[in-house]
């Protein structure tokens, strides 16, 4: 790939004021939803479930596949292909090549340990593996710098923890864990619809700036990627909405920290804030579909 896909900030560029990052409120909001929705999953889940959906060999190598084999590639085709903008097209390929957006987690919190499982896998591996294909479709110049403790640091205290203080309540109070799993769930649901509307309206400011033509090509990676994971979630309907949702999902947040502590302010960090705006309405729509669905098939079972 040429170098059109990746430009560097130039001086007048480094002028321009960087887009705000999360204000407190936010933080909050995205800390009680991820830990809320974790623990809600724990509180479902036994430790022969976890055994259950490890086995699951065949389900987490076409994981694997597809977010770091396939979407990559995909990634370089529309940055190269595309008239986009250098950073359109820089967010592209770092998206691409970042699975395990934790956001997923509202999507797919019914899957329970396999979807607890997929997120992990992707989130964790993304900190390992991702720099290496990035360093594979960025141009050779180009040096990044990965936030490698923070992003365990995020994995550990708002998905592994909670995951676990759930799991450990099932065991030990397994009448109150019962109880308490469909509220928390319910936190979780109204803490993420309540951030989505706070940080509207700097996530909208992001996508009028890329234009028509870079919300195009991010909306194009995010329903290509649905359809990979779709098609290779293996013979189950639920895998399938897991795979898709995961894998369309992009990991922003590792994406924007990358861009972070290489070079704070850099304009690539514009499309990569529009992004996480724009997965979650497909996906959001998707799942909704899905219930209804599955709600059909049962009561016509009955």
């Amino acid at each position: 790939m040429n170098q059109t896909g990746w430009v560097w900030a130039s001086e007048r560029d480094k002028e321009k004021p960087m887009m705000e990052l999360l204000s407190t409120k936010e933080m909050v909001l995205l800390a009680v939803f991820f830990v809320t929705s974790m623990m809600s999953i724990g509180m479902q889940t036994r430790g022969s479930d976890l055994a259950l959906a490890a086995a699951a060999r065949g389900y987490f190598g076409r994981t694997l596949l597809a977010n770091f084999v396939i979407l990559p590639v995909v990634g370089v085709a529309i940055a190269s292909l595309m008239p986009l903008q250098p950073p359109v097209a820089g967010a592209i390929l770092l998206l691409a090549c970042t699975p395990g957006g934790l956001s997923a987690i509202q999507f797919t919190g019914k899957g329970g340990p396999m979807a607890a499982g997929v997120l992990f896998l992707l989130s964790f591996l993304a900190v390992f593996v991702s720099p290496f294909i990035l360093k594979m479709v960025l141009p050779g110049d180009v040096r990044l710098v990965i936030p490698v403790g923070g992003a365990l640091a995020v994995l550990l205290v708002f998905l592994v923890l909670p995951l676990l203080v759930g799991m450990l309540l099932l065991h030990k109070l397994p009448t109150v864990a019962k109880k308490l799993a469909k509220p928390f769930l319910l936190v979780g649901v109204v803490s993420f619809v309540a951030w989505m509307v706070i940080s509207g309206s700097w996530r909208k400011e992001a996508a009028a700036e890329i234009g028509g033509g870079g919300v195009g090509a991010i909306l194009i990676l995010i329903f290509v990627s649905m359809v990979i994971g779709w098609f290779m979630g293996g013979p189950t309907h639920d895998q399938r909405q897991i795979l898709a949702t995961s894998t369309s999902m992009r990991n922003a947040a590792l994406s924007f920290g990358i861009v972070q502590a290489t070079q704070p302010g850099h304009p690539v960090e514009v499309p990569l804030v529009a992004f996480s705006m724009l997965m979650v309405f497909p996906n959001m729509v998707f799942t909704i579909y899905h219930a209804v669905r599955a709600k059909r098939k049962t009561r016509n079972a009955e």
